[in-house]
């Protein structure tokens, strides 16, 4: 059986032949052999254009392909991959194991070399080595989870590589809202019980998820401000819980000394004074509708809901 996708591929007469000696040997009849070649000839395409067949997991033309290739080298990387695959596969110089993404000085010699031709590192999707990108994209990804070594993050920040992510200093910015959320509160257990919003609580969980991999520097923060690595080791729920309340009672005592003072219980964020008391104002702003009669009861007497323009 021979299949007619394969007919345009005559001016490679060698890669015409050995597909059709694979639908000799093969169940054509069957869909996933049949998928296996179209996805082929498609990477057959991507050789012809780009001169390589190492296609990058989310290849932005046509993402499949790029999932399909990264398939192919873990079945083959198990033993799995049936040896008429293979020899397609060989055929068009295909990379099973990419021993360059996972040499990194070899890597590394190559950007290099890359900012000695252009005197820049600044490697983008346009770059003809994809290879070189994709590596470049994972030594961010790793030194924003903080498992880049310290001697590698030097190395590649003297070539000038810009380490930032798209979001600028993610890592940076929750800290520093982890921060903002002890002041607040007077404490570092984290939880939606608190105001804690989603993206800060998976902040934490990552954390922890991550402290024997993440770098000194970023731990000896977390350690500074007191993070807590092991909740269930330090206190229960219901001990968090009461010393909440008891923070939230020593602001509340914060606050009627403001009012008296000033006459409101509006406390701007941005008070050089008071901001620690704006914020934990703010955070009583955004979950009222969560506090206990008690405490409703006690931010009425100061006019709480009137001042902030709570309906």
């Amino acid at each position: 059986m021979q299949d007619k996708t394969t007919t345009h591929y005559d001016t490679n007469q060698s890669i015409t032949v050995a597909i059709q000696e694979y639908q000799r040997s093969h169940d054509m009849t069957n869909t996933l052999e049949q998928r296996w070649i179209s996805k082929y000839l498609l990477l057959v395409d991507f050789k012809r254009q780009h001169g390589h067949a190492d296609v990058p997991a989310r290849y932005k033309n046509l993402k499949t392909i790029g999932y399909w290739v990264r398939r192919q080298r873990l079945v083959h990387t198990k033993g799995k991959l049936d040896p008429g695959r293979e020899s397609l596969l060989k055929l068009i110089g295909f990379n099973f194991r990419l021993l360059d993404m996972h040499d990194w000085n070899k890597m590394y010699a190559k950007l290099n070399d890359f900012k000695v031709k252009f005197g820049h590192a600044h490697i983008t999707e346009s770059c003809e080595d994809t290879q070189l990108h994709n590596w470049l994209v994972y030594q961010r990804k790793l030194y924003w989870k903080g498992k880049l070594e310290y001697s590698k993050i030097e190395r590649l920040k003297n070539l000038g590589v810009d380490m930032r992510n798209k979001t600028l200093n993610y890592w940076e910015n929750k800290y520093a809202e982890l921060v903002e959320f002890k002041e607040e509160h007077g404490h570092l257990y984290v939880a939606g019980f608190y105001g804690a919003n989603e993206q800060l609580l998976n902040f934490v969980k990552v954390q922890r998820r991550n402290q024997d991999t993440m770098s000194p520097e970023r731990k000896r923060l977390l350690n500074d401000i007191g993070f807590i690595w092991d909740p269930k080791k330090t206190t229960s729920t219901r001990i968090n819980k009461e010393r909440g309340y008891q923070h939230w009672f020593t602001r509340f005592d914060e606050l009627k000394a403001y009012k008296e003072e000033y006459g409101t219980s509006f406390v701007s964020t941005l008070s050089k004074t008071h901001s620690s008391l704006g914020k934990w104002i703010a955070a009583q702003k955004w979950k009222h509708k969560e506090l206990s009669q008690e405490q409703i009861a006690l931010l009425e007497e100061v006019d709480f809901f009137k001042d902030n323009g709570i309906e």
